[in-house]
């Protein structure tokens, strides 16, 4: 069941394995296992990869068929929101800022998916950084 639903989010997004292996920090031979039933993300992953679809976890675990996530303070503010200053932000030292060169064109929804992504990733890196 989290194997299809991960798929099925990936999809919708138009993004590759690669690209959501990334941003979770893991390779894209084990998300593949992930979207095929054959390994379960550990907790960390299951929450940075429900955080880059904005799905919840108990959506992702098929707890719930609701996919909102329990909101909070940055969400709220999320109409008043700038994503492109904040992509910036992120991609401007990063090797992956030519991958999304074009991202002021995308939709806000879109922007706000990627930024996602990274900030799992950063929250990854840091959750390494203590280990």
């Amino acid at each position: 069941m989290l194997g299809n639903k991960l798929k099925q989010l990936r999809e919708a997004r138009c993004l590759t394995q690669a690209d959501i292996a990334k941003g979770a920090g893991v390779s894209r031979e084990r998300y593949n296992q992930y979207e095929n039933n054959r390994r379960a993300p550990d907790y960390d992953t299951l929450v940075i990869l429900a955080k880059s679809f904005n799905v919840s976890t108990d959506y992702l675990l098929g707890n719930t068929d609701d996919p909102t996530p329990v909101r909070d303070v940055d969400q709220d503010l999320h109409d008043e929101h700038d994503y492109n200053q904040e992509l910036d932000a992120f991609l401007k030292d990063d090797e992956m800022s030519s991958m999304f060169y074009d991202y002021k064109n995308w939709s806000e929804e879109e922007k706000r998916n990627l930024l996602n992504i990274l900030k799992g990733q950063e929250a990854l890196r840091e959750l390494n950084k203590k280990k």
